[in-house]
């Protein structure tokens, strides 16, 4: 994840600066990640876009080693081998101790169960992370706003399908928590995991868009007094 975020910021350094970004699916949630990546590490510089576009976003994961470190050690830890032994399709939240842990548990498992159907996209190649020799190291870091309290600080418009199945809709819903909620714009569309072309709909999410990219312009006038 680290060296994926490294090749979109030489890029954006060779080819920018760029008013927004636009992704669909797996490159919204890289998009996501690399936003909240760039707050993180430069809290008190401009953003590296004035806006951004997502079209139904899945899981987004961090590429700080840090990241949920103490959550990490505990679910790996003696006192948690019966959780691991019933993850995924066993009865784990009940051997969970605190709600962060039994958050994080149930939404890996809504990620796996997306997983298992289209193939390999976690971080991860391994699906074992949490078997008897686990390492901190394997687990995805995957970003629930329950539990990481960072929040996208550009106007953003999230566009999702209302018939997009349940494990993704669930993704893009969590997702939509790590936006700044009075900067958020949220647009349905009655197809599934896709990007609508109703001519109705185009024109609805373009005038949103232009709608993030003038107040995404007013913030990142801020920055220069």
């Amino acid at each position: 994840m680290r060296e994926a975020l490294h090749r979109i910021d030489i890029f954006i350094k060779q080819k920018g600066p760029f008013d927004g970004v636009l992704g669909f699916s797996l490159g919204s949630a890289v998009a996501v990640s690399y936003i909240l990546d760039q707050q993180r590490k430069n809290p008190d510089t401009k953003p590296p876009f004035c806006f951004a576009l997502f079209f139904s976003p899945i899981f987004i994961a961090s590429a700080d080693d840090h990241c949920y470190e103490s959550l990490v050690d505990r679910i790996l830890d003696d006192d948690h081998s019966d959780f691991r032994t019933e993850f995924p399709d066993g009865d784990f939240v009940s051997l969970l101790d605190s709600d962060d842990e039994r958050v994080f548990a149930e939404y890996l498992k809504v990620v796996l169960s997306m997983h298992s159907s289209v193939g390999n996209i976690l971080p991860n190649t391994r699906l074992d992370f949490l078997s008897f020799e686990a390492r901190a190291g394997n687990v995805p870091r995957l970003l629930h706003p329950q539990i990481y309290k960072e929040r996208i600080r550009i106007p953003t418009v999230h566009v999702s399908g209302e018939k997009d199945v349940y494990a993704m809709a669930e993704q893009s819903r969590v997702a939509e928590g790590l936006y700044t909620p009075s900067l958020t714009q949220l647009y349905r569309h009655d197809g599934g995991h896709d990007i609508p072309f109703k001519r109705s709909e185009v024109l609805t999410i373009i005038s949103m868009a232009k709608d993030a990219a003038e107040k995404g312009k007013q913030l990142q006038a801020l920055y220069d007094f």
